[in-house]
């Protein structure tokens, strides 16, 4: 009563005690005196609109106490702050403003990549249906999403499964903070398609390295001289871009750096060909320890040069730079390198990693069997 409108009602608040702690908060509702029942403390049910605001109130109250008692039940305790949570703000959280607010608390935990990816998700979500919220995502909107993805915005299945995964994690988000109860996804399979890793030759390297291109165009240089250089050593666009000539060591001659995409230090042995392009642009500079050892590309200007590069160089393949990483474990694996060796210079966490370049060829097949044949051969003269 103490906060009456012009027009004679009067607001209706929620009081919340937790403990010693109470605090008032609005229900954003507002009623005539005279239908209030002092008594019981409720709304009297007078007319349809009194006895819906009557079941407003009440649901809200009741499914207060679902919740409290689903944080129990996860041995989280109740506060004053998270009971404020659920009255002033539960009921005005949107599945998009909670992902806006995700990305927020992500900002210095996930990669920038990441967080694109996460908001493309987020805009094609609000496309598809601007008016979608917690209680919307069924396992029937994850498959009219999926049609949506393929049929609408013609995605390829590893463009679903980029979307899918991005929604899915969400939904997980917002389970642990009690905005949903379980997953769609559990019924939902999400599926990407096993990709082509295209790899060039130790012949087609050398093809590209052996040509020669004008002095005027120094963009198309810069760009085969990148692509090489993790042809060479392995290293991912992002690691050979941010190489410095502190990460260049001597007595062996080595390249040793934390590998951007993981954390994880690495060190890999410098060939004669890799020393070559960084001896050609130490001749630019100052070599000193933080500056960058190589000229800067954008990922997106170098792919655009290769597809030059691969036609000068008679070579018909279409590439991107990831390929020449694919080329080096490939090309490593040709020469019979042990396994774990190329699992430790391309820095993966696990071996399962680097086994999908260890396919066997049929020219092998017969070489390891002929091997086996003459082995048997030279046990039987033996033994005669």
């Amino acid at each position: 009563m103490d906060k009456k409108k012009l027009d004679g009602s009067c607001p209706i608040h929620f009081s919340i005690r937790v403990g010693p702690y109470t605090m008032r908060i609005s229900s954003g509702k507002s009623l005539q005196p005279e239908f209030w029942d002092t008594k019981a403390n409720c709304v009297k049910k007078t007319d349809a609109f009194n006895t819906a605001l009557s079941a407003y109130i009440n649901s809200k109250i009741s499914n207060w106490e679902m919740f409290m008692l689903h944080q129990q039940s996860l041995g989280k305790p109740t506060t004053l702050n998270i009971a404020i949570g659920y009255f002033k703000g539960n009921a005005e959280v949107t599945l998009f403003g909670f992902w806006e607010e995700q990305l927020r608390l992500w900002e210095y935990e996930k990669k920038p990549a990441t967080i694109k990816s996460y908001k493309s998700t987020l805009n094609i979500l609000k496309h598809f249906n601007n008016k979608l919220n917690f209680g919307d995502l069924t396992y029937d909107c994850i498959q009219k999403f999926d049609l949506y993805l393929r049929k609408e915005r013609n995605n390829a299945t590893n463009g679903c499964f980029v979307k899918h995964k991005c929604l899915k994690h969400m939904i997980k988000e917002s389970i642990s903070k009690g905005f949903m109860d379980k997953s769609p996804y559990e019924h939902f399979k999400v599926r990407s398609t096993k990709g082509t890793r295209m790899f060039l030759t130790i012949d087609e390297v050398n093809a590209i390295d052996d040509l020669q291109i004008s002095g005027d165009n120094i963009f198309l240089q810069k760009s085969k001289d990148l692509f090489l250089f993790s042809c060479f050593t392995g290293l991912r666009y992002s690691d050979v871009v941010n190489l410095t000539w502190g990460n260049i060591k001597q007595n062996p001659d080595r390249i040793e750096i934390k590998i951007i995409k993981t954390e994880k230090p690495l060190l890999v042995p410098l060939i004669s060909k890799a020393k070559d392009i960084l001896n050609k642009y130490s001749k630019l500079t100052i070599k000193t320890d933080g500056l960058r050892a190589l000229p800067q590309q954008a990922n997106q200007v170098v792919n655009r040069n290769l597809k030059e590069i691969m036609m000068l160089a008679g070579i018909k393949k279409s590439i991107s730079f990831h390929c020449a990483r694919h080329s080096f474990a490939s090309n490593l694996v040709e020469m019979d390198t042990p396994i774990l060796y190329v699992k430790d210079l391309l820095g993966h966490q696990k071996i399962e990693q680097t086994m999908i370049y260890a396919k066997s060829i049929v020219g092998n097949l017969f070489d390891s069997m002929n091997n086996l044949n003459e082995k048997y051969h030279h046990v039987n003269k033996h033994v005669g």
